[in-house]
């Protein structure tokens, strides 16, 4: 008999997209009050699961969830996952299980959910980039004062999206995704990635392609991270990383975007780097903390805009795609697309 698939996920729709791509597919629907989940934060409470949730978890060989649920799981008992053999992550980050207390290398796979997040992530980059450039919110503030043009400096003063630079730090399906949707409308795009690269393997995407961050930081009208979170990523925006930025022929003060991992910068860093200037504003989907607390300085600034970790969000309908061939892979014992390096932490 095949394997049965578990999904105690917050993400709505799952086992019936699975279903309707493979009927055959056989599927324990784990739901619980005790995993709510809204855009890409997650709330659960391990200590409330019923009984029969806990069972059912613990009896799972293949498990499709996400990751922060994954991780305090294993918090709150060690043993949650005593039969698992695969996990598939219904996010592409899986950095939550990374900074919990299992120990590594744990005895099951586990599988990033890639190959999705590119395109709408990319029109969430663009669209935060028009809207900043064109004033779309003093417009949207005039609109409700009755103020024909109210905000002159705002809307009148915008640049062609031709004239200006896009770095990505962060080169892989997303980062190539947003820097193409960006070489379309005639930005020059640059980007970041720690691994060395011959001309012939830097993708189309790409005018330029860096492995010296001050360059990427230096060279830009606008930085959007998607980086991961991983020992080498966390923090690597602290301190004066900034301060290059400011410094380029010009005087640049770029606009910061960040739909990678919130933790590559520290807020107080983020604070003073948008006090001193050295960027302009910054547009943030993520954050060290989520939700953003409340006494969070971010909130109040007309520099910063806020989203709540929704640029790119796991749909029902994305599932069978990626899960379903690795099942077929997984079933034959073969290697998994997306598989977790565990010493890599990613």
């Amino acid at each position: 008999m095949p394997p049965i698939v578990t999904i105690f996920s917050s993400i709505e729709g799952i086992a019936k997209t699975l279903h309707d791509a493979d009927p055959s597919l056989l599927m324990e629907v784990v739901e619980d009050q005790a995993l709510v989940g809204y855009g890409g934060t997650v709330t659960f409470d391990p200590s409330s699961l019923q009984p029969e949730s806990k069972l059912a978890i613990k009896r799972a060989t293949i498990l499709i969830s996400e990751p922060a649920v994954i991780a305090k799981l294993l918090e709150h008992d060690p043993s949650a996952l005593s039969s698992l053999q695969w996990c598939q992550s219904t996010y592409a980050g899986v950095d939550p299980i990374f900074k919990s207390n299992l120990t590594f290398p744990p005895p099951w796979k586990l599988t990033r959910f890639a190959g999705c997040f590119g395109p709408p992530i990319a029109e969430w980059c663009i669209a935060r980039i028009i809207s900043h450039e064109r004033g779309f919110s003093a417009s949207a503030s005039d609109q409700k004062n009755r103020n024909w043009a109210g905000s002159k400096d705002a809307i009148l003063r915008y640049r062609y999206l031709s004239t200006l630079t896009l770095s990505v730090l962060g080169c892989g399906d997303i980062g190539s995704c947003i820097a193409k949707a960006a070489k379309a409308l005639g930005m020059k795009t640059i980007g970041y990635g720690k691994t060395k690269r011959k001309s012939d393997q830097v993708p189309d995407e790409f005018h330029e392609y860096t492995t010296y961050l001050p360059r990427a930081l230096q060279g830009a009208d606008y930085i959007v991270s998607v980086l991961p979170s991983t020992p080498d990523t966390r923090g690597i925006l602290n301190d004066n990383q900034f301060m290059v930025a400011s410094k380029a022929e010009g005087g640049k003060s770029p606009v910061f975007l960040n739909v990678g991992r919130g933790d590559v910068i520290n807020e107080g860093s983020l604070l003073n780097a948008l006090d001193m200037k050295w960027i302009s504003a910054a547009i943030l989907d993520v954050f060290e903390v989520e939700p953003l607390p409340e006494e969070s300085l971010l909130w109040d600034r007309p520099d910063v805009i806020v989203s709540p970790h929704v640029s790119g969000l796991t749909h029902g309908e994305d599932v069978p795609k990626v899960f379903l061939e690795n099942y077929t892979l997984f079933v034959e014992g073969r290697e998994l697309n997306y598989l977790v390096d565990w010493d890599k932490g990613y």
